[in-house]
């Protein structure tokens, strides 16, 4: 964001975002303890509640650090001027075209922090303004690649 002379400007409006991550997940830990000491407590001699509690403490804190990393690293994001993928930041400008969806991406350079796509992500293979190739990636392949043909349709327009 840039300020202007009135003040800061508006941020531009995401065309296409997935976080990585759900953060309900997180919850899991919580209720593993929650359901421990209920079940525990029908039983004879009562409920361990500091286990359970230790037991809910580090299940969440393990959830946590792969919801955080996941959030980092599987974030993507398309704004007119942007495409996030994971810590990679590609301007937009520099896409002039996709690649058919059935055509092959081994090979390729991949964008975001990892040397291919990852798991349980679909390519959408970049053409860049310099001759190259890039794959970009999504949870939803389909979306993304719809979001970036109508920002590149737009842009051809204007």
């Amino acid at each position: 964001m840039s300020a202007g002379p009135t003040g800061p400007a508006e941020p531009e409006p995401v065309l296409y975002a997935e976080s990585g991550s759900r953060p309900w997940v997180l919850l899991f830990g919580p209720l593993l303890a929650l359901a421990g000491i209920g079940l525990e407590t029908l039983a004879p001699g009562g409920a361990s509640v500091p286990l359970w509690l230790g037991v809910g403490l580090l299940v969440f804190l393990y959830t946590l650090v792969l919801v955080r990393s996941r959030r980092r690293f599987l974030r993507v994001e398309l704004t007119a001027s942007t495409l996030v993928q994971g810590s990679t930041r590609l301007p937009t400008s520099q896409v002039s075209g996709l690649r058919p969806a059935d055509e092959d991406h081994y090979g390729i350079r991949v964008l975001g922090d990892g040397p291919v796509v990852p798991r349980r992500h679909g390519p959408v293979v970049l053409r860049l303004s310099d001759g190259t190739r890039a794959v970009a990636w999504a949870r939803d392949a389909d979306g993304l690649r719809r979001a970036l043909e109508d920002l590149l349709r737009t842009r051809a327009t204007s």
